[in-house]
């Protein structure tokens, strides 16, 4: 019989089965919360400070304090460590969501707040193709932007929406564009294209959602020597890249070969690519050596 997955909630662990969330919760009732997706190596969460920062920041940024630095990351670890017979040692997916906690329901809107915040840990399987890196991904454009594009909110209606409407038309991530068409980011992953050997990226103030998987992309970059340029693209732009790819933290490093049904390069993952997802793998074990 296979071991129960075991959810942080309440400042301890339990099989998932008995967690529960308050009906009254801000986050349910509000959308006011942030929530954090990070990928364990094993029992090793890559970048888990990095993470958990963003998830501070934000939950600031909406008007509340999730907690100590500490006891988040120690959450998100003991969680990871907690599922691995779960889930048979392999690779996993965890989401920390942390939201201003529950409101007294007959208070006026938006609701007074009583007790701490709400804070859960889970974890699952990984689910990817192991040829996403060879075959690559398609995208359409979708012109939409986040609300709060610099907070991580639970409230992800547009990211949703977008990658509904992806799916709907066979692609596999829609790319968020602003009013003016430049394309700013995927629904669910930043973008990054090849431009006559430099790699641009939106810059964050363009109104998007800076990924800890960027900035490592980025760093990795910086190592290898790379150019990289800070400026938005229009559709038109990106499809006239060298060579274009998505980064996420459970997807890592992923080619992006089409965009809105026009081929990008020759259709196929291109070399600089290879090299960042190489160098990004490589990011992942040093860090997991390190850590020791």
């Amino acid at each position: 019989m296979s071991a129960s997955l075991q959810v942080w909630i309440g400042g301890r662990l339990m099989p998932a089965e008995q967690a529960t969330v308050s009906v009254f919760d801000r986050g349910f009732r509000n959308g006011e919360g942030v929530f954090e997706t990070f990928r364990a190596y094993g029992d090793h969460v890559f970048r888990l400070a990095g993470h958990v920062d963003r998830a501070i920041a934000g939950a600031a940024e909406l008007g509340f304090s999730p907690g100590p630095r500490d006891v988040l990351c120690a959450a998100v670890a003991d969680t990871a460590r907690a599922n691995l017979d779960a889930l048979d040692g392999q690779d996993s997916a965890l989401r920390l969501t942390v939201s201003a906690g529950s409101i007294e329901p007959d208070s006026p809107f938006p609701g007074r707040a009583v007790g701490e915040p709400t804070i859960v840990v889970t974890s699952h399987r990984l689910q990817l193709d192991p040829r996403r890196t060879e075959v690559g991904l398609r995208a359409i454009t979708v012109p939409m932007a986040r609300e709060l594009p610099h907070v991580k909110a639970v409230s992800y209606l547009v990211a949703v929406t977008a990658k509904r409407r992806a799916r709907e038309e066979g692609a596999d991530e829609a790319l968020l564009t602003s009013p003016s068409g430049e394309v700013l980011e995927g629904a669910s992953s930043n973008l990054f294209a090849v431009v006559d050997g430099v790699l641009v990226t939106p810059p964050t103030d363009a109104g998007l959602l800076a990924g800890v998987t960027r900035q490592v992309v980025l760093e990795v970059a910086e190592r290898f020597g790379i150019p990289v340029e800070a400026r938005t693209l229009t559709a038109d732009g990106l499809a006239a890249a060298d060579e274009a790819f998505l980064t996420a933290t459970t997807r890592e490093v992923v080619p992006l070969v089409a965009v809105d049904g026009r081929p990008l390069g020759d259709g196929r993952p291109g070399p600089l690519t290879a090299r960042l997802v190489a160098g990004y793998r490589q990011a992942v074990a040093d860090e997991r050596a390190a850590a020791r």
